[in-house]
């Protein structure tokens, strides 16, 4: 057998590596040119979906971007108000077991609720309208009418709760303070939930006892004559509870120190015995819980109503984009 020589042998190994390259290359040059085709198509799709674009779409786009910076603006004060009404001293979970009504706090709840769906739902629809995606966009503004539902139910009940606001309150306030308030406060998880509720009333209000002036049974000596209170008062001469009183001497306050006046001395005693004590509130919380409370649930209905208004503009302008991008989801498909 002859043995070919080596310089023979590396030319002839040359030329084959030389040939498989040429023949790799061959087979790249299609995909390279199908990649290329396809980004062709690619941005002759977006270059013609902007053409085919009119003013309306442009117009829609950019109204629905400021829309939603400022519902988000809106929906986080609404979400402040909720928040701030729930936990402020004398709050809406304050204000249920003195009224014998949820309607209030309810009404609350509904409040924050809407008020972080709708700063939620703005950041949904800044990538919706920048994506012109018309999933998103459906969604964005299906999700806007359930909370448009939602903060109308709570419009409804914070005017129904004011309108219903007088009805036997009143009686409710006895009976809780008769005999609830101070009583078996550490073994009763109700009465130490009224008891709370009271006394941040009464500091919030500046009040004392149920109703009437200084000259009253029904205010600031209710405690004495009509409450299981006197019974385990802390102090054998303390009248009323320290939530009565306003900042400064409590011993004065509540009677524990000797002093001309309530509430140690009062209507029935002389003249020199019934000086103004200027550390108890001597007027009745009914009439200025009833002012309070119409205040606040007129608050908390206004905000639930005027959210909504936005809101149907927000769902308008949704809408209507996403019926004119709907037409240009099948230009941006790109054959593989």
């Amino acid at each position: 057998m002859q043995i070919l020589p080596s310089e023979v042998l590396d030319e002839l190994t040359q030329t084959l590596a030389n040939a498989t390259m040429h023949i790799e290359g061959m087979s790249r040059q299609p995909l390279k040119r199908q990649r290329s085709n396809r980004s062709a198509r690619s941005t002759t799709s977006s270059a013609r979906r902007r053409q085919h674009e009119d003013g309306c779409v442009t117009c829609l786009r950019g109204t629905l971007h400021c829309y939603n910076v400022f519902i988000l603006i809106v929906g986080c004060a609404a979400l402040g108000i909720g928040i701030w009404l729930l936990v402020t001293d004398f709050g809406a979970r304050k204000v249920t077991p003195i009224v014998g009504n949820q309607l209030y706090e309810v009404t609350t709840y509904l409040l924050i609720a809407g008020g972080g769906a709708v700063a939620l739902l703005a950041f949904c629809g800044c990538c919706g309208t920048i994506r012109e995606d018309k999933c998103v966009l459906s969604f964005y503004g299906t999700t806007l009418a359930i909370v448009l539902i939602v903060l109308g139910a709570a419009c409804g009940l914070a005017f129904f709760f004011r309108s219903e606001l007088a009805t036997k309150i009143q009686g409710r306030m006895r009976d809780t303070l008769s005999i609830n308030y101070g009583f078996e406060v550490r073994t009763n998880a109700e009465n130490k939930r009224i008891t709370d509720a009271w006394d941040a009333m009464q500091r919030q209000l500046q009040c004392c006892g149920v109703v009437g002036n200084v000259t009253s049974f029904d205010s600031w000596m209710y405690y004495t004559s009509k409450t299981k209170w006197s019974g385990v008062k802390k102090g054998q001469n303390q009248r009323v509870p320290e939530s009565c009183c306003a900042p400064g001497d409590f011993k004065v306050c509540t009677g524990e120190q000797e002093f001309n006046g309530p509430p140690r001395f009062f209507q029935g005693h002389r003249d020199e015995l019934r000086q103004t004590n200027p550390f108890l509130y001597t007027t009745g919380c009914y009439d200025a819980l009833i002012d309070y409370l119409q205040t606040y649930s007129a608050v908390v209905g206004a905000v639930a109503a005027i959210v909504p208004l936005f809101l149907v503009f927000g769902i308008v302008i949704s809408f209507c984009l996403c019926s004119r991008v709907s037409g240009y989801s099948h230009d941006d498909e790109v054959d593989l």
